[in-house]
């Protein structure tokens, strides 16, 4: 049998018992300060009334997909409903970032004839999204062409419809 080193044993005690404390310092101070953004992902209509003048008979939609601060959407408009649907092959052209209670959003859209303003090649117009989302709401500027001003937006999520499983 060999010798048990009490020097040996005790530098692996103390060592093991820092490794431990350190573990949960960081991992209190980690619960503590480190908190995950808001799911703010979804489709938001837009009160027409808080429009720019160009698009007050269109629909708008904004939806917004997330993966933890970073964001990517789609702005749609149409006069009527099926014109605004969403399908699977519909690219994002939006991108931004969820940061300091806030988000923005900017991209080149399609199909906001009336605002046209300067388009680039393919007739897609450069929009730029800044808001705050207070639970259901998504408050906020839009700019939709590069010289002219924001416009005040109000815009409210739209309730998921969620498909029943039936089983036979």
């Amino acid at each position: 049998m060999s010798k048990l080193n009490v020097k040996l044993l005790t530098f692996y005690s103390v060592s093991i018992a820092v490794v431990g404390v350190l573990f949960k310092v960081v991992t209190v101070c980690g619960e503590t300060n480190l908190k995950a953004p808001p799911a703010i992902a979804g489709n938001y209509r837009f009160d027409r009334k808080s429009l720019p003048e160009c698009l007050k008979s269109d629909v708008l939609v904004l939806t917004i997909e997330q993966s933890g601060v970073y964001l990517s959407g789609k702005l749609r408009a149409g006069s009527s409903e099926t014109d605004i649907k969403t399908t699977a092959e519909d690219k994002l052209s939006l991108s931004g970032k969820w940061e300091n209670q806030g988000l923005s959003l900017s991209g080149k859209v399609e199909n906001l004839a009336g605002c046209s303003g300067e388009q680039t090649a393919g007739g897609k117009s450069f929009v730029k999204l800044r808001g705050i989302v207070e639970g259901n709401s998504l408050n906020g500027k839009i700019s939709l062409t590069d010289d002219a001003g924001a416009t005040i937006f109000f815009a409210k999520r739209e309730t998921a419809v969620k498909q029943e499983n039936k089983t036979h």
